[in-house]
Parts: structure tokens; sequence; C-alpha cells
């Protein structure tokens, strides 16, 4: 499609203003079972997102064909904003002054042979299975690949293009002993293909099942709490809602209004950062065009901004922060790298003075036991009991519940072990003073 032609057509048909917003990637998804390919997939997608400005509307189309005609395009569109009645106002922006210094890394997954990918997933089953003879089954071993280029035209004159390219590999293992079992995951992302290590992989995932073998329940009461790097990421997750501007329009933050406050403990602080060493995440512009740029969401326990798209700081009467992403054809407001800041401490350090305490290592149903607007959640845990400072003996079988904004006020200690996940979100593991825990 020729994008630009497209734009001098709409100017002439007498759309104020055209957008066009290009996805491109390449994905590929292998599996192997009991040493044999389970699944092997390659796919390639091109999806195109139009919006224009016809008589002060704004129109949207999408299409995944690149030869589709103009002039129907044209029509749709235009038929499309006579229909609304809206007297919301629109934009399509401009451009940023500046972007954030962002470089494609070229992580050789292209060079690497199908044979080579399925290997090393073939060696890490392999592996996990001969860590230990408790070691049972290894249920998934995956490896995904993306691929993936945006690129934003418009009428205005801004072109944009971004390009990234990585591999997550998967594993999860179960394990066995005295009739109990456990299963663990691991994932491990790169950036590029050598740093994956099929061997330390499995001795990871390995270790995190056999570890929680023979656990048992614990007796009911408030503990102090250690919710180590991965789970505390899964928790945090589910209350990013709260730094939304879309959540703000609707009323649905227990943060509207509270800018310039004290809202956690002065311990914490939420940063979103376009550009993270290491992260798969990274953006040096959002799906409006604008700027992405480090900001200080929570600054030493003080609220400082929602994050906005066009839209929602059109309504607040403020700036985009950079943080407009497309989700189903609609631009949403979500983080680019938005993570707990870390702090000095390893997790033996953060363990070393509790008498009697929990470690929590895994959280299950976090979706269904969590109110992404009060902030009050239940989860089913596990993980392990802390005796004198130390690793006493695995635990399960337990529900830790609490509210987001209260045990974000009752933190003792952060660690060091900030580990940002698929999706841009991260934290490290944080000591609480007390959560309560329901157990036998």
């Amino acid at each position: 499609m020729d994008y630009n032609k497209l734009i001098e057509m709409a100017k002439d048909w007498g759309f104020s203003d055209i957008e066009v917003f290009v996805n491109s990637s390449t994905a590929t998804n292998i599996s192997v079972f009991n040493g044999e390919i389970d699944k092997n997939h390659s796919h390639d997608s091109v999806s195109i997102s139009i919006r224009a400005i016809y008589n002060g509307k704004m129109a949207y189309l999408s299409t995944s064909n690149q030869n589709e005609d103009l002039t129907q395009i044209l029509d749709t569109l235009k038929e499309n904003a006579l229909s609304l009645t809206t007297n919301e106002e629109f934009e399509i922006f401009e451009g940023s002054k500046e972007y954030p210094r962002y470089e494609s890394v070229d992580g050789g997954f292209s060079k690497i042979s199908l044979a080579d990918k399925v290997s090393l997933l073939l060696d890490l089953e392999k592996e996990v299975k001969a860590y230990d003879e408790r070691i049972i089954l290894v249920p998934y071993c995956g490896y995904q690949e993306i691929i993936e280029t945006k690129q934003i035209i418009n009428s205005k004159g801004l072109n944009l293009d971004r390009s990234k390219e990585f591999a997550y590999v998967v594993a999860q293992a179960v394990a066995k002993e005295n009739e109990q079992t456990q299963s663990a995951f691991e994932v491990e992302l790169r950036l590029n293909y050598t740093d994956l290590d099929p061997i330390l992989i499995a001795r990871r995932v390995a270790k995190k099942a056999i570890k929680k073998l023979n656990a048992d329940a614990l007796p009911s009461k408030v503990y102090p709490v250690v919710i180590e790097n991965e789970a505390m990421t899964d928790l945090f997750e589910v209350f990013t809602s709260f730094f939304s501007g879309e959540a703000a329009v609707k009323k649905l933050t227990p943060l509207l209004g509270k800018e310039g406050e004290m809202v956690f403990s002065e311990k914490i602080s939420v940063i979103d950062e376009p550009v993270y060493p290491e992260s798969v995440h990274n953006e040096p512009f959002d799906d409006e065009g604008v700027a992405c740029y480090h900001k200080d969401v929570v600054k030493e326990g003080v609220f400082k901004t929602f994050m906005h798209n066009l839209k929602t700081a059109r309504y607040f009467k403020t700036n985009s922060t950079g943080n407009g992403f497309r989700a189903g054809g609609s631009v949403g407001v979500r983080g680019v790298n938005l993570y707990l800041k870390p702090g000095n401490l390893t997790v033996n350090e953060l363990i070393k003075d509790i008498d009697e305490g929990i470690l929590i290592t895994d959280l299950a149903g976090l979706h269904a036991g969590a109110n992404p607007i009060t902030g009050d959640f239940s989860a089913q845990s596990s993980g392990f009991l802390i005796k004198d400072g130390k690793i006493d003996r695995p635990v399960t079988l337990i529900v830790v519940s609490g509210n987001f904004i209260q045990a974000m006020n009752q933190i003792e200690e952060i660690g060091n072990d900030l580990k940002i996940g698929p999706n841009g979100i991260g934290a490290p593991s944080i000591r609480f003073k007390g959560l309560p825990i329901s157990g036998k």
C-alpha cells in the first residue's frame, strides 16, 4: 500500500488529517515433548490501522490487506465519520520535539536454523529430566521468537519506525516425592539468541520444583512476609491500572485526585522507563507517535502522575505521557517498562532477621481474587517458612490476602533483584511488616 498516496488522496477528499499505523511481525513457536517436536509454527502478519478526521469526527479502519483499494478505504472512513454523533474532540499528533535514543538490536535469530532451535529445546528437556530422579515430567518446553517492526506516518509530516526482535524460552518441571507433586515454571527472555543457555534454564526450573517438595500448610495468622520478585511482579501487575488515565476518566482508581499526596511508603517509587537494559519491551514512541520518556509515577511514596494517551490527556487538560498503545484496534493506556524501583538487599538479607515468617514465591488466581478498583486481593500461595532468619521448609495450601495500598504502606525493605517480564512490568522482592495468611 502506498501510504503517502493515501494521505494525499485524503486531503483531496476533505479529510483534515489522516494517520496510518503499520505493525509487521514474524512469530515462531516451537515446543517439544518427550523428545519429539510437539509444535512448529511460524506466522507472518501485517496489521494496518488507519484513522482519519472528517467533519470533526474520527473514523477508524483496520485491515491486513496491503493491496486494499485506496478509494474504498477513504469511502469507508468517510461513511464511518458521518455516522458518528459524538461531540468529542479528536487529534492526530504532529510529533514530539525529540525522542529517546533507541537502537535496534540484531539478536541473530534469523541466522539460527530451525534444527538448532529444536536442538536447544531437546537439550533443555533432557537436562531438566536428568537433574534429579524426582523430576517425573516436563509438561511444557517451548520457544517463542518475535521479529517486529512498527511504523507511524500521518498527514502532519510524522514518519516514525521502530524494529525489535527477541525470544523467550518457557520450561515447566513436575517433581514427585512421598505422593506429593509440585511444579515450577521458568521463563528466560533474551535479546540475543546466543544468550539462551538451556543448561542454566534447566537447572533453575528443576531446582525450583525440587525445593517445593514435601510442602505443608501453616497455622493461620499475620506473618512477616517477603514476596519474591516474580510473585511481586504478578501482584503489582494486577494493580497497574491504578496509574492509568483511562481508569481515572472512568473513576475506577483509588488514586483519582491524589496527585501530590503520599499514597505509599516512602520506600516505594514507581517508574516508567522507555528504554531499560535487556528489556524486550523498550519503546522510543507510543502508538500515537508521542515520545516515551522517563517518568516518576510515584516518587518516594508520593503519587506524581497518571499515565496518559492523547484522549485521556485531553480529558484532564494535560499532555500525553507517551503511554498510548494499541490493544484490539483501539488505543489504550499502559506503561512501557513500568516497575517498582529496586533497593540494595539480596533475598537472604531480606529474611536474615525474621524470627518466623514466610517467603512467598508463587501467587495463583490473582485475577479472580483481586479487585483493581479497591486494591483488595486474596491469592492462593506457596513458598517457604522462614525460621531464625533462614529458609526452613516449603509451605503450600496457604492464602495471602490484604489491600494493595495498605500493603504498600507496610514495607520494611526492598530487594535488589528487579526483573522485568515480557509484558514490561517488573518488581523486586519486597519485605512486608505483616500480611494475613490463611492456612490450617
